[in-house]
């Protein structure tokens, strides 16, 4: 993959009970292209798999190049999906390339209520919620509440790949004729809604489609940082 979707972002459980319930967040495996003013900037997989014991495992990936810059970013989620809610064990996040590497390992410790890095051992000073969820398998959350919530705004406590707790919060816009990669798609548009930020974050989601995510797009003080287009999906 060629790629360098440094905002993109990016699962393994037991299900005890609601298996119909869980049935209502899809699996699925999407592949994008990345584009910057029309070209092409690289790359992207998004993929959610069931495994046999009603799990999830979510793998996101991105790699961008751009004149003599490299940018690859992975993402791994382990999580149950119980009475309509991502319930995070496991949270992976990668990054390397052109400047400093990253990696953050993190387990969720629901009987300590802690965040645990892994690696160490120790907790991340954050306060526990029940509802807080790693920053990949939110999109997932978000994607589950748009086809089940009438709701016109949605919140969610994080762990983002800083390994930080943050809120993001998205407004729920209209139904959209997109012209992808893909071929046409009507999708609904979704906004992250920011405050004194000079980005802004724009998403799609088909409700034909289980509401996967098609388009994204980011700019930065008016001007396009990267769009991701979806080209393939099984």
């Amino acid at each position: 993959m060629k790629s360098t979707a440094v905002w993109l972002l990016t699962a393994l459980t037991f299900l005890p009970i609601g298996q119909a319930v869980a049935a209502d967040l899809k699996p699925y495996d999407a592949r994008y292209e990345v584009q910057r003013g029309g070209s092409n900037y690289g790359e992207a997989v998004r993929s959610l798999v069931r495994n046999e014991d009603g799990t999830f495992h979510l793998h996101n990936e991105t790699e961008i190049s751009f004149l003599f810059l490299s940018d690859v970013r992975r993402y791994d989620a382990q999580f149950s999906f119980v009475e309509n809610q991502v319930s995070p064990q496991e949270f992976y996040f990668k990054r390397s390339g052109t400047g400093r590497n990253k990696t953050l390992h993190v387990r969720f410790d629901t009987a300590s209520q802690q965040v645990i890095e892994v690696a160490s051992g120790a907790p991340l000073p954050m306060e526990w919620t029940a509802s807080l969820i790693d920053e990949a398998s939110m999109l997932e959350q978000l994607r589950f509440d748009l086809a089940n919530d009438d709701a016109q705004e949605f919140s969610y406590a994080i762990v983002d790949d800083k390994g930080e707790r943050d809120t993001q919060k998205f407004s729920r816009g209209e139904v959209e004729t997109l012209q992808l990669p893909y071929g046409e798609v009507d999708a609904v548009r979704v906004q992250r809604i920011r405050e004194n930020s000079r980005r802004e974050t724009l998403f799609w989601f088909a409700p034909a489609h289980d509401y996967i995510l098609v388009k994204m797009v980011q700019r930065k003080e008016g001007d396009e940082v990267a769009t991701l287009l979806l080209e393939q999906l099984n």
